[in-house]
């Protein structure tokens, strides 16, 4: 059966928690696009116009889902100030001419970048780039590459991925990017100096988690301007949030420490015009209760709740009348599986979410770099032959 909707309608019918022709699938490509595509680590990152056409040759081969990632996370590997977990300043980053295995994707290792709470909240973040564990790789980079990756870079990068969406019909899945402060502060912190902090201190660790919060999502929307949330770039006025919090959080300690921040932080980017999509990984099936206020006081439309090893039809259960769902086929099984075994998986997704509309079969994180194409194209197929609405 043919489709009789665009992408951009297809994943506007579910984000409004409609049935559309069928199912939208988005297998989440990050880096599996760039390599598939041939190019380089650095290319991925310093080149967008070599970004685009490796993004075009990679869909040709593991195909095409009804979103495209930008790859904004370049936004924060070259940004000035150490935002995320994955900056260039505290992460084990090198810009490989070579792709994986040869060269590397981010990998994080701990140190205590944060050492005083009352300074960082005195003095700002950027006072982190001068802290002696991170390196002096910031402080070797010239001064006109400095300027030029924060801000004329950017809207470069925005316009190519514009004149995409608009030849292509295909919206992004993000325009802008911003970290829950509980997951940052563990990105600078450590995991086990934060666990330390909140049994020991837990009033200084939700101050400084306060003060975060409106620091992360005022710059997630800065760039979801950049990107074109005002021009109507279609997935643009989306502002991606992660990370779902520090694995081996007890339910109440995720409602006290974790969902009031990420309610504040939601409840700022969609009053201000902007959607949401919450990329929480781990498995929150004890929290989805606890979810249950994400769209209080807001209008219907603004969320897609994007989860990675929760138990879905748990969350339809719970949520599915109030927001857009997500997820959450196994990356595991898009390496060692077989199109037969996720196909599998698929339909039982489609089978616990997708009645009335507000799902996107997609998977738990993103597609692994090495996962196999023709396991990523059966996501899409799946969606395709048995995602038909009647």
């Amino acid at each position: 059966m043919e489709d009789n909707m665009t992408s951009i309608e297809r994943i506007e019918a579910a984000i409004n928690l409609k049935e559309a022709d069928r199912v939208p699938s988005d297998p989440l490509n990050c880096y599996i696009l760039p390599y598939r595509g041939g190019i380089s680590i650095k290319d991925m990152f310093f080149n967008p116009q070599k970004l685009i056409e490796a993004t075009i040759k990679g869909r040709q081969i593991v195909g095409e889902g009804d979103m495209i990632d930008p790859n904004i996370t370049t936004f924060d590997h070259l940004s000035m100030w150490p935002k995320s977990g994955w900056s260039q300043f505290n992460a084990h980053w090198e810009f490989s001419d070579d792709f994986p295995p040869k060269g590397n994707i981010p990998s994080f290792f701990e140190k205590t970048i944060i050492e005083d709470y009352d300074d960082v909240m005195e003095r700002g973040f950027a006072t982190l780039l001068f802290n002696k564990k991170i390196g002096k790789r910031s402080l070797q980079m010239p001064l006109e590459d400095i300027l030029y990756y924060n801000f004329d870079y950017l809207k470069v990068y925005a316009d190519a991925w514009a004149k995409y969406v608009r030849q292509y019909q295909v919206p992004l899945l993000m325009g802008g990017r911003c970290c829950h402060p509980l997951d940052l502060l563990q990105y600078h912190r450590g995991y086990s100096t934060l666990a330390a902090d909140i049994m020991n201190n837990p009033e200084k660790v939700k101050e400084v988690l306060w003060w975060m919060t409106d620091y992360e999502a005022v710059l997630g929307m800065k760039e979801a301007m950049i990107m074109g949330a005002s021009e109507g770039v279609p997935g643009a006025d989306k502002v991606f949030m992660i990370n779902g919090g520090p694995p081996g959080l007890s339910p109440d300690m995720w409602a006290e420490f974790y969902y009031p921040m990420a309610k504040r932080a939601i409840d700022m980017v969609v009053k201000r015009g902007f959607r949401v999509h919450l990329h929480w990984d781990n498995d929150l099936t004890l929290m989805l209760d606890t979810m249950k206020d994400l769209t209080k006081g807001l209008p219907k439309g603004k969320m897609i709740l994007d989860l990675e090893k929760t138990n879905m039809k748990k969350a339809k259960e719970i949520l599915g009348d109030r927001l857009c769902l997500y997820g959450n086929v196994s990356t595991t099984l898009l390496i060692f599986g077989t199109p037969k075994d996720v196909e599998k998986q698929c339909r039982q997704l489609i089978e616990d979410c997708a009645g009335g509309g507000g799902y996107i079969l997609a998977t738990e994180c993103e597609v692994p770099w090495d996962g196999k194409p023709e396991n990523v194209r059966a996501i899409i197929e799946t969606a395709k032959k048995y995602g038909r609405y009647k």
